[in-house]
């Protein structure tokens, strides 16, 4: 019984340490006129093994349970005489969205042409972290959402409603957690009540889910941070 105890926990912990450690790549493939290619074979070469997956209709793909390190994407359309190579880096608890590939047509049929992907010069992670006296000083304390938008150029709110938008992203996609649960908005919390927020505006950790918008997460004062905050001010 103990050896089956023994065997499940380190199964177990296996798990958790796939889950905590590997990330997910996610992009589009597209032609010299910026449409998308369904059905596009791509070959990601790294780690010891190569992935082989083909495109959606939409021209999206996505790879997930990647191990952290540097990969050779390869793309290429059938009936089109096209190639790609690019240089794409996962990293832990991740999801890393390297946009649009675009394949290129030959200049001699029968001839593939090699164009190098160059990475964009943005940092992936991009991490929001709003301090507490800002959220106490800001003129949006008791709208966390229009707070959390006016801390970074990446976060706008739609107009005319209380939508987030970040980084473009279509109204809705963006992800709430509050106190680690995850919520369907932010309205209702009061503006005493916010302890800290932060999010993610993109290279978003897998633990929070597959998003092409973003995550803000809320933590909220306990009582002792009300009571001793209000002691403070007696």
């Amino acid at each position: 019984m103990k050896v089956k105890l023994l065997i499940a926990s380190l199964l177990l912990g296996a798990a958790v340490q796939a889950q905590v450690t590997n990330g997910t790549l996610r992009g589009t493939v597209v032609d010299e006129d910026n449409a998308t290619i369904p059905s596009a074979s791509i070959f990601l070469e790294g780690n010891g093994s190569i992935i082989k997956q083909k495109t959606e209709v939409d021209g999206g793909f996505k790879m997930s349970a990647l191990k952290p390190g540097l990969y050779t994407l390869k793309a290429f359309a059938f009936g089109k005489d096209t190639t790609i190579i690019a240089e794409v880096e996962i990293n832990p608890e991740s999801i890393t969205n390297i946009g649009s590939i675009e394949l290129q047509m030959g200049s001699i049929m029968g001839k593939k042409i090699i164009v190098p992907y160059k990475r964009p010069l943005i940092n992936i992670e991009h991490k929001i972290e709003i301090p507490l006296s800002d959220i106490e000083n800001s003129p949006f304390v008791q709208d966390p959402k229009r707070l959390f938008a006016a801390s970074n150029s990446d976060v706008v709110m739609q107009e005319g409603s209380d939508e987030m938008i970040i980084r473009g992203s279509r109204p809705g996609d963006v992800i709430y957690y509050v106190d680690g649960v995850k919520s369907s908005d932010l309205n209702g919390v009061p503006g005493v009540g916010i302890k800290s927020m932060m999010g993610y505006t993109g290279g978003i950790p897998a633990k929070y889910g597959d998003t092409t918008g973003g995550v803000v997460i809320l933590e909220t004062k306990s009582y002792f941070d009300l009571y001793y905050a209000w002691k403070a001010k007696g």
